[in-house]
């Protein structure tokens, strides 16, 4: 019996989950983080437990003979970091490719259609997929970019805390909330040391509460990230106008309607077909040349 494995890993968590030739599924096993460029050890250690335990459960599920899987993995960071390589070598599957977190979006989303895809969760990165070429945009890690995304959003937003305590920006309520989450300057100057991009997304929920809330500091640090997002789809679907886009990620269906509801822009939105996780097991059918076509 045939069996497939897909994997979306990202900076918050992973998933791992197995179809058979059938179409039957079975529950997704889940892991530790998994973004290979912040932590490559940490990560690959999470991909092959979660990994191991998905083919454990199908083996458990099937019996006898032993299962070869056909596996693909979207990892966050993959692509940037060159790690690809180092992944797979780590890996006891003959058949595993490991491909970049936004590869499996753009299949879930759209499978082999064309079509954009903006993936914010704890990191961000968009890319569309158009005459069987992909582009892609962002997706740098959080030093250097990931704007919009919920490690950004909560960076941002200790820094504007930062600002009004200064006197160089207003204050407001999610100041005030983030004073009292932390209880002293050195408390979080003691958390911005040591950091991950997962911890200051943690901070992305209370930022959008305050939204909510009308508080105008949360709104300008999400604002601020929009605008961004809504600059880089424009430019992807320059020459395209009426390419449809869809959002993915923890984030992604939230800021696109904002950036919808602000006004003066024409995006086509669209539905995606399924997550980075379907993507991938769409992709594991794809790949190998006697796989039965499209989702099952």
């Amino acid at each position: 019996m045939r069996v497939f494995v897909g994997l979306d890993g990202g900076g918050t968590g992973c998933r791992a989950q197995v179809e058979f030739e059938d179409g039957t599924r079975l529950p997704p096993q889940t892991g530790g983080a998994a973004n290979v460029s912040t932590d490559p050890d940490s990560a690959i250690a999470a991909i092959t437990d979660v990994l191991a335990r998905a083919v454990a459960a199908a083996q458990a599920h099937v019996g006898a003979p032993p299962l070869k899987p056909e596996i693909v993995l979207g990892i966050a960071g993959v692509v940037e970091s060159g790690l690809a390589p180092r992944v797979k070598a780590a890996l006891p599957y003959a058949r595993a490719s490991v491909l970049g977190d936004i590869e499996i979006a753009l299949a879930g989303a759209f499978e082999n259609a064309d079509g954009l895809v903006m993936v914010v969760g704890t990191g961000s990165v968009l890319a569309c997929q158009q005459a069987g070429q992909m582009r892609r945009l962002g997706g740098y890690g959080l030093a250097l970019g990931d704007q919009g995304s919920g490690a950004w959003i909560g960076r941002a937003a200790l820094r504007q805390s930062l600002y009004a305590r200064d006197g160089l920006a207003p204050d407001g309520p999610l100041a005030a909330a983030l004073w009292q989450r932390f209880g002293s300057l050195a408390a979080m100057i003691e958390f911005a040391a040591t950091a991950r991009p997962a911890d200051y997304a943690a901070l992305a929920p209370l930022v959008l509460e305050h939204d909510r809330a009308q508080c105008p500091v949360a709104g300008q640090v999400l604002d601020a990230g929009c605008a961004y997002l809504r600059h880089a789809i424009a430019r992807l679907q320059a020459g395209a106008r009426d390419m449809p886009v869809a959002a993915l990620g923890g984030l992604g269906p939230v800021l696109l309607a904002r950036i919808i509801g602000q006004g003066g822009v024409g995006f086509r939105v669209a539905a995606p077909k399924g997550s980075g996780l379907e993507g991938a097991l769409w992709l594991a059918r794809s790949l190998h040349p006697f796989a039965p076509e499209g989702r099952r």
